[in-house]
């Protein structure tokens, strides 16, 4: 049976680990097993934190590790949130990197808001920074695009209490 040289655990590891030397081995992993986007070699995993709990030899993949602009805002005590943007032409204008004050979106009826207008005009999270950008699925026709953003846990539980509201971003610093 063919193998592939792949790098995976060496003992049990925990989601927010970050990946020492230590934590790390080449394994031969079955060919026609190998996961998708597996790590070509250990230097592209260590000193990345874990998105999730690995057992001992378990591939490592690109899906078990956390961004690192999203690691080093969660490390630096920040949350990182996803809000969906009204539309794509936000898009334009937005990168990684940028800070952005958040507005819902003026349909704040859905909330038992009588004045949409009082609520559109002050940002539910001010200055949040940019983490990525989720292009609008295109096998869903009602799918909108997104940002993922970190913001001090105060202004996540009110964008999280918005959900499933969509969001205008406008640019305040870019990076």
């Amino acid at each position: 049976m063919a193998t592939v040289p792949t790098i995976a655990a060496s003992r049990p590891l925990t989601a927010g680990t970050v990946v020492s030397a230590a934590d790390v081995m080449l394994t031969a992993w079955p060919a026609r097993a190998v996961p998708a986007g597996i790590a070509a070699n250990a230097s592209s995993i260590v000193g990345r934190r874990l998105a999730t709990n690995l057992a001992r030899g378990m591939p490592i993949t690109r899906a078990d590790l956390l961004e690192p602009a999203i690691a080093a805002a969660l490390a630096g005590g920040l949350a990182a949130t996803t809000v969906d943007l009204t539309d794509t032409r936000q898009l334009t204008l937005l990168h990684t990197g940028d800070h952005v004050d958040l507005y819902p979106s003026t349909d704040a009826s859905q909330f038992g808001e009588t004045s949409p207008a009082r609520s559109a005009g002050s940002p539910i999270a001010r200055d949040a920074q940019v983490l990525s950008i989720l292009a609008a699925s295109d096998t869903a026709s009602d799918a909108k695009p997104a940002l993922v953003v970190a913001t001090d846990r105060a202004a996540a539980a009110q964008l999280a209490a918005r959900m499933p509201a969509a969001f205008v971003a406008t640019l305040v610093q870019p990076p």
